[in-house]
């Protein structure tokens, strides 16, 4: 498994106060504020997807976004 240093954990709290970094199952944005994905139970993008007429109930990462990992620098 990849290690995430400390300064790719930061880069990574701070991007996902503004934006999604990962990509749902349903093809939908999630993972951090202003996403696809409401709030979870801890953390936002993580609850059911508000995309109309999709049925997704919870976030089910399926990958990272690619702004995600350019500005984070995680593989």
């Amino acid at each position: 498994m990849p290690t995430i240093t400390e300064d790719q954990r930061e880069k990574s709290r701070e991007y996902k106060e503004h934006h999604p970094a990962s990509i749902c199952v349903c093809g939908h944005t999630g993972d951090g504020m202003n996403s696809h994905h409401g709030m979870g139970p801890v953390s936002p993008g993580h609850g059911p997807c508000r995309v109309e007429g999709c049925s997704c109930g919870q976030f089910r990462w399926e990958r990272f976004r690619i702004p995600y990992k350019t500005a984070t620098g995680v593989k």
